[in-house]
Formats: structure tokens, sequence, C-alpha cells
């Protein structure tokens, strides 16, 4: 919605509205307040040009015009006599000061209630509706004069109101930093016609005020403010693909606390931290969506060892890598989770047609469990980072539990890709710490690779291929006397035993 091309009105005080006024012929006799000036002159669509070069005629000394009595050129001149003494702030004498103080203390105390008012008014109009215009006109009579009695009231309490909370507002902002001795100035000229000033002074005086005050406000916490509704903007979207703000939101309450004590300078310093930690939790989603790439991929692979069709999951997860790169996160993940599922899906469909991939799968899965839990846990005594490795094997298990083959495959798989650089760290400690022997003469027997090294337990690795077996070991000679001669005996006649049949 384009901005109000009047709304400089409301800047201007109200001695630069009436020379705007009477420069264009504007009646405002019935003007008492502010609004009533800018009001008038809003309704004759004067544009900002126009106000200005009018402002400029009456400042070059131009005929006064009789319902302005030459006020705007004394304005003029206590304005230059006060621009040329910039550094005298107006204050009140204590003994004064504490007399306004105590005279606002019992007008706040002194709250003026419309309820009477209102009430009389609704019964004048509903006596009118029902015909009994007689009656109405003494009721209404009846609520205008209790109206113009509570009025007054309503102007002293209403001005004790501005003068106590912008007095409050300025005093706590000025323990936080400079503030500009103006303020002080219009402040002190408030509580001034509070008491002794026509009500035409005090709304002026109350105007200035206001006006100071609050922009004072709004310029020493602009910055945070802004910084503030961009922020939230943020988190909305952050948490929109999972990303974890508890700690940024946590910032921006201890924030809104710190504004509500007008500490100005500790508000932008914490909405700042509260920027810095949004940051680094969607830096942080953003690598948890990076890796969940890797497990998709490995899903991928593994259902297409398998034989299940995934062409349509591999165009998704091409796409959701487009959306990652752009910096479409929400989009990518989603994107992503339908490759999985699709993948998932489809793995599953091809267990299903063929009962001995379960089987296969199963064995396979469990090996890598027996082969990479004792890996991971050396890995670990040594200080190697096996987080990632951990949270796979424990998934792996898991899955494998619930006797969930696909997912226990999925993981099994990403396993295979991460525990790849977790042995060849682990390797340089065995050797380091003399776990791992060097065989000289002796080569891989798959890579034809050199070096090969030796465990404890009988079995050599190559430290290439990653390749693990036994050390063949040659058989042990038995050691055999020495022949001798031996004269030729013959044969004894085998005894004939008593049986049956007489030989």
């Amino acid at each position: 919605m384009p901005d109000d091309p009047t709304s400089f009105l409301n800047d201007l005080p109200i001695w630069k509205l009436k020379l705007v006024a009477a420069e264009y012929r504007i009646d405002i006799s019935n003007c008492r307040y502010k609004r009533d000036y800018v009001e008038k002159i809003r309704s004759k669509k004067i544009t900002q040009a126009q106000a200005r070069e009018a402002i400029a005629k009456a400042k070059k000394g131009g005929p006064e015009r009789k319902d302005d009595g030459g006020q705007a050129d004394r304005i003029e001149r206590e304005l230059e006599l006060i621009a040329a003494k910039p550094v005298e702030v107006l204050e009140l004498p204590e003994a004064e000061e504490k007399t306004i103080e105590k005279n606002i203390d019992e007008a706040l105390t002194i709250r003026p209630s419309f309820f009477d008012i209102d009430s009389t008014a609704q019964s004048a109009y509903n006596r009118m509706i029902v015909g009994d215009f007689y009656q109405a006109l003494k009721t209404n009579r009846d609520a205008r004069l209790k109206s113009l009695e509570m009025i007054s009231n309503f102007e002293v309490y209403s001005s004790a109101v501005s003068i106590r909370a912008a007095d409050e507002l300025l005093t706590r902002l000025h323990e936080k930093m400079k503030m500009d001795p103006n303020l002080k100035t219009a402040l002190a000229a408030a509580k001034k016609s509070f008491v002794a000033g026509s009500p035409r002074l005090r709304e002026q005086a109350l105007e200035s005020l206001e006006t100071l005050a609050c922009k004072t406000y709004e310029a020493a916490m602009s910055e945070g403010d802004q910084t503030s509704e961009e922020l939230k903007a943020l988190l909305t979207d952050y948490e929109s693909f999972g990303t974890r703000t508890e700690e940024a939101r946590k910032y921006l309450d201890i924030a809104a606390q710190a504004k509500q004590a007008f500490d100005a300078k500790e508000y932008k310093k914490l909405v700042r931290n509260a920027k810095q930690s949004a940051e680094v939790a969607r830096e942080f989603r953003r690598k948890e969506i990076e890796n969940a790439f890797d497990l998709v991929k490995a899903s991928a692979a593994e259902a297409k060892q398998i034989g299940a069709p995934i062409d349509k999951a591999e165009t998704a997860l091409a796409e959701a890598k487009t959306a990652f790169d752009d910096g479409w996160l929400k989009r990518s993940l989603e994107l992503l989770a339908d490759a999985e599922k699709s993948i998932d899906s489809a793995h599953l469909e091809a267990i299903r047609r063929n009962r001995d991939l379960e089987a296969s799968q199963t064995k396979k899965v469990s090996g890598a469990v027996r082969r990479y839990e004792p890996a991971i846990s050396e890995a670990m005594s040594y200080g190697i980072d096996v987080d990632e490795a951990a949270t796979h094997l424990g998934s792996t298990k898991a899955a494998l539990l619930k006797n969930d083959i696909v997912a226990a495959a999925k993981f099994s798989r990403r396993l295979d890709d991460v525990m790849i650089p977790v042995e060849k760290e682990l390797d340089h400690f065995r050797i380091e710490k003399g776990v791992l022997t060097p065989l000289t003469e002796s080569k891989c027997e798959a890579c034809g690779s050199s070096p090969v090294y030796a465990f404890s337990d009988g079995t050599k690795k190559c430290v290439e291929c990653k390749r693990v077996y036994p050390i063949a070991k040659p058989l042990p000679e038995v050691p055999t006397a020495p022949r001798q001669a031996v004269p030729f005996q013959p044969a004894a006649e085998p005894k004939r035993k008593r049986g049956f049949f007489r030989w």
C-alpha cells in the first residue's frame, strides 16, 4: 500500500500548520487540537512542496495575515534566540518541580469515567427510537452536560499520564544513552503548562513532548526492532525445514526484556546474538540434509544392486540436489523424502518377489555389523571421530532387531562408505602402536600391493585394498630315522583255529 502523501503534516508544529492554512485560505477557526489542523489542511490536499513554499514565504517577511497577528514572526524570533544558545536547557526550580510532581500524582489518582455519559447517551438514543422524543431531548441534554463537566477532568488526567510516561521513558533512556537536551526542555515546558498554562499552550507542549519522546525511543530501538522482525520471519522459514531455533528464540525473549528495561545497547546485542544463533542452527540443519543425501544415495545403490526399479526416484533425487544447491532447503527436503520413500518401496517389493534376497542381505548386513563393531570400538580408544559411523552402526543393529531388512541394508551400505576413511586412519594408529607389523617379503594376493601387515591373531591385511586373510603357514617337518638293511625272513604260517570245519 503506498504511503499517505500528506503524512508530513503530522511532523509540523501547530504554528507552521497555521502558516500553511493562512496561505491557502483554509478556515481553522474551529480547530482546537493539532489533529484538527492536520485534518483541515489534509482535506485540501496540500502537497509537501506547497507547504514548504508557504512557510518559506512567511519566513521571508511577507505580509502578515490578520488571523495570525504577527505570531509567526514572534515564534521565529524566539526560535532564533533558542538556537543561539543550544547548550542552555530549560529546567524547573526544585521547589516548583516538587509541586508539579505532587499535582501530577493527584491528577493520576482521579481517573475520569465516561460510563455514565455513555449509558445516558444510549438511553437518549433508545427513547428516540421508540418515539419518545421529549424524553430523548431531556436525556441527551443531561448526557451533554455531564460530558462537558468530565472533559476538563479528562484533559487534566490525560496530560498527567503523558507527562509522567514521558518523564519515566526519558529518564530510563538517559541511564543507557546520551540524551538530547531539547527533550529536557520539552519536558519542563509540558510540566510548566500543566500547572499554569492555558489549554491551548498545554496541548502544544504535550504534542511536542510526545512527538520528541516517541521519536527518541523509536530511534534508540529502531535497529533492533527491524532486525528482530526480520529474524522472526527467518526463524519461521528455518523451522519449516526442521531447523532447531530454541536458542535463537530464547535470545529474542531476553532481548524483549532488555527492551522493556530501556537498555537499547543490550537489546541490539541480544538481537544480534539471536541472529548469529539462527544462522548457526540453519547451517547445522543444512549439513544434516547434505548427509541425508549420502544416505539416500546409499539406499539407491543397494536397491539398484538387487535389481529394484528406481528410475523415478533417481530423477527426484537429482531435482532435490538441484534445489539444495540453489538454497531451497525446504523444497529439497521434500523431494529427498519422496525419493527415499520410493526407493524403500521398490527395495521392499523386490525382496517380496524373491525371498532368497532377504536371507542374503541379512547375512551381508550381519557380517558388516560383526566386522565394523570392534573396529569402531578400537577407533574410539584411539580418539578417532567415529560419531557418524557409530550412529549408522546403531541404526543398522536396531533395524535388524525389528527385521526391517530394507532399512538395515541402507544403513549398512552407508556404514561401508563412512568406514573407509575411519579404517584408513585406524590402520595408521595400528601401525604406530605396533598392532600391525609389516611383512617385508609378502604381497597382497588380491591387488598385488606390497604394503601387507600382520595381526597378532595370525591374519594379515593389505592397507591398500583393505582385504584381511589368514597367513599361510608351512607344514612342520616330522623328523624320521635313517633306514637300515634288514635280512629277509619268510613269513610264519598262520595258526589254524579249531572250528566246525577241519583243514
